[in-house]
């Protein structure tokens, strides 16, 4: 996929595809179908999610100096770790205080967004490499 895409549209493309499958599980039904639903949802979550975290792993790794590694790849288990359980909590509670489906339909509105900021980071990326393009031709032309 990579190879075909590039790894910045790898990662938005399963980066946005991730946010879109949990919201299904919030028109789960009874029986058969409702199992279909689930089933469904599950596969394409856990697909997209592997291809992003397998890719955004490999960017990651190679983006920080060697040095550095062990210590990157630490924090960046603790913190997903911690972050893990803080949303699980906090959906948790919003359960408790609602419906299980009403906290789901929160939490799959909420990941709904995180395209809305992925795309975003890769507009302000864009720019960012439009802009250094000019000034390497202007540097050129001089």
């Amino acid at each position: 996929m990579v190879a075909r895409f590039g790894t910045r549209g790898v990662l938005f493309g399963a980066g946005a595809a991730c946010a879109c499958w949990p919201i299904g599980l919030a028109f789960v039904g009874p029986g058969v179908v409702g199992l279909a639903v689930v089933m469904i949802t599950e596969f394409g979550l856990i697909f997209c999610c592997s291809l992003f975290n397998s890719v955004f792993a490999t960017y990651r790794q190679q983006q920080t100096p060697v040095d550095r590694l062990s210590r990157a790849l630490t924090s960046w288990s603790i913190s997903t770790s911690l972050s893990i359980a803080a949303i699980t909590a906090l959906g948790g509670l919003l359960a408790a205080a609602t419906s299980a489906r009403i906290a789901l339909v929160v939490a799959g509105l909420l990941l709904l967004l995180t395209p809305v900021a992925l795309l975003g980071l890769r507009l302000r990326a864009r720019s960012s490499v439009d802009s250094a393009d000019v000034d390497a031709e202007s540097a050129a032309r001089t």
